[in-house]
């Protein structure tokens, strides 16, 4: 488990898939390892749906996925 804590007591549990949080001072997307913060839930879906777009584009050789090619990302 990827925890990120600050000196003001708010913490973040980074691990698992992409999510949505809502802490008292705003909106967060967290998991993969990331923190971002975001001005309301729905930034925060849309910039989750961006990051799993680009993920999936990264995977791609000239139209291929890189595991049918036998090769991996380096994320």
């Amino acid at each position: 488990m990827a925890k990120i804590k600050f000196s003001d007591g708010m913490e973040f549990d980074t691990s698992g898939p992409y999510r949505v949080v809502r802490k008292s001072d705003g909106y967060y997307v967290v998991g993969e390892g990331m923190l971002c913060a975001v001005d309301s839930r729905e930034d925060g879906e849309a910039q989750i749906a961006e990051l799993k777009a680009i993920e999936a584009n990264a995977n791609r050789i000239d139209g291929y996925d890189r595991d049918d090619l036998g090769e991996s990302p380096d994320f």
